[in-house]
């Protein structure tokens, strides 16, 4: 009798299986470039019930490419103060490898046309390099911190880079001067050699499973754009100084005529002379010294000399010159005057910022 034979039940179960030289990690923890990733897959099944021997698959490999992502920041909270003429001024900012490959980074800091913080842009420093922290501490030291590049930043690390200039002597208060840290993606070239910078990525070319492509995925900086290898942060100085207005004047205080009532400058008569200072700047003015020199056909009055602040030790002195240089002690004549002082120096210690001080003596006129 002829029978139907039962149908053959083939059952297949495919199982995947990850063979890697190390455990596998996250594309956001950033899986190094370089890193082969392989894979087969087996195959079991049965015939008629029957278990038959397993069959694995070829291996199918590539390997992990290398994506560029780094970040420059800024570090100062405000835009740095500094002073006329001041040198190695420093701006200090952070560079950051958040890409998954270790890198060099060439370094430049060009002025910037849009001031730093808001203010508005007004003159160039000078002399303006750009060193790696090289110790770690945060602190930019001459003489220590002499790298110029970034070598051999791994990936998530930061590091600290600082750009010192010097200010002219000429700039006035509230000058500002801007400079933007670019940091290019560079080859790590390993220690003490720089690599080369890498300007092209390979976005537009088919994957090739078998070769360490470069992919850009910055963000745009201060001073370029998205996906170009690079980033950049923005910084400035501000000229913090003393602005002193100088106003001078000479007044009658008395007469031999009409005495202290409309008095008039004639012979005889006493003179007042007045100087009056005033700081719109935004820092004091320390030891601002003022030298009068005693005109012609006049005397000096002697313990004529008045100051706000008052003189007194550590607030303002007032020195004398009778020809033979300063440190003179006046000594009075009968009409009260000492004809051989032939200058008065005043010296306030400081003036504030939105202060004021004043000096005053007397002459006798011839």
């Amino acid at each position: 009798m002829f029978t139907r034979s039962k149908p053959i039940l083939l059952t297949l179960l495919i199982v995947g299986a990850f063979v890697l030289g190390a455990v596998p990690q996250a594309w956001a923890d950033g899986t190094p470039s370089g890193t082969s990733i392989d894979n087969t897959a087996t195959i079991d099944y049965t015939v008629g019930g029957v278990g038959q021997t397993q069959i694995t698959s070829n291996t199918a490999s590539f390997v992990v490419d290398n994506r560029v992502d780094l970040t420059v920041t800024t570090i100062d909270a405000a835009i740095v103060s500094v002073v006329p003429g001041s040198f190695n001024q420093v701006l200090t900012y952070s560079v950051t490898n958040g890409g998954n490959t270790t890198q060099d980074y060439s370094l430049t800091a060009p002025n910037s046309a849009v001031g730093a913080f808001g203010f508005p842009e007004t003159f160039d420093a000078t002399n303006v390099r750009v060193f790696v922290d090289g110790n770690g501490n945060g602190t930019f030291e001459l003489g220590t911190d002499t790298a110029v590049y970034i070598d051999e930043l791994v990936m998530d690390a930061t590091i600290t880079v600082f750009v010192v200039a010097d200010i002219p002597a000429g700039q006035v208060d509230a000058d500002v001067a801007s400079y933007d840290l670019v940091a290019q993606t560079a080859q790590g070239n390993g220690p003490g050699a720089q690599g080369a910078d890498i300007v092209a990525d390979d976005a537009g070319d088919l994957d090739d499973p078998a070769v360490v492509q470069i992919v850009f995925a910055d963000g745009a900086g201060s001073a370029d754009g998205a996906n170009d290898g690079q980033h950049s942060s923005l910084d400035g100085y501000m000229v913090i100084t003393a602005t002193l207005n100088v106003a001078k004047s000479a007044n009658v205080v008395s007469d031999p005529v009409n005495l202290g009532v409309n008095p008039k400058a004639i012979p005889g008569a006493t003179m007042a002379y007045t100087v009056d200072i005033g700081n719109t700047g935004n820092a004091a003015a320390d030891n601002v010294t003022i030298d009068d020199t005693i005109p012609a056909n006049s005397a000096f009055v002697v313990n004529s000399v008045v100051t706000n602040p008052p003189l007194g030790i550590g607030v303002a002195t007032a020195d004398y010159n009778n020809g033979a240089g300063w440190g003179y002690i006046p000594v009075a004549g009968p009409d009260g005057t000492d004809p051989t002082v032939t200058a008065v120096r005043v010296t306030f210690v400081s003036i504030a910022s939105a202060g004021t001080a004043q000096e005053i003596f007397q002459v006798l006129i011839d």
